[in-house]
């Protein structure tokens, strides 16, 4: 595998940027504004905002988010409409070809076709960039992000009992959605 610092730091669609997100001071600001406009909406399925609590915890995760890219663990992308932060996708947990994406919206912009862009065009960088399998973890019961996974053509493939936790529905399945690079 290629390291990840010859990823595309940018990826347009036609209605979205996805950009490498930088930890600055700014790109901190921004994130903990959405994230404060939209806290219990993001809490209820992503249990790591409760540790957001102010600019410089989400700099640090920022941070952290960003030296991923040199220790090819993971590259975190901002999902910009025009000059407006949205939501953020980012893939991970990297081995033997194969990564898992996980992506969050801002309640607004649910519901647009957005998230179903982004991983379009996330995926399709990641199969040319040498992936083979990306994977979807998402807790049952969260049927948008299902319904996001299902229409980009991925496949359950496992169902973990009892793997997740979920402040809106407390302990949950989890759901293991995969997708192959197709052959010729």
């Amino acid at each position: 595998m290629k390291p990840l610092s010859q990823f595309p730091q940018t990826i347009e669609t036609p209605r979205l940027v996805l950009r490498v997100v930088l930890p600055t001071q700014a790109n901190a600001e921004t994130f903990f504004d959405i994230i404060e406009q939209n806290r219990d909406y993001l809490e209820a399925w992503q249990g790591h905002f409760e540790y957001l609590r102010n600019v410089v915890e989400v700099r640090d995760k920022l941070a952290h988010r960003y030296s991923q890219i040199a220790s090819n663990e993971g590259v975190l992308f901002g999902i910009y409409k025009g000059n407006d932060l949205i939501g953020r996708i980012r893939f991970f947990d990297i081995h033997d070809n194969s990564c898992e994406i996980g992506y969050w919206l801002i309640k607004k912009e649910n519901g647009h076709g957005y998230m179903t862009e982004a991983l379009t065009a996330l995926e399709g960088e990641l199969f040319a960039f040498g992936f083979d399998k990306i994977t979807l973890d998402i807790d049952d019961g969260n049927t948008m992000s299902e319904n996001v996974a299902k229409r980009n053509g991925y496949t359950l493939t496992k169902r973990l009992p009892m793997a997740s936790w979920a402040k809106c529905v407390g302990k949950c399945d989890s759901l293991i959605y995969e997708k192959r690079k197709e052959t010729d």
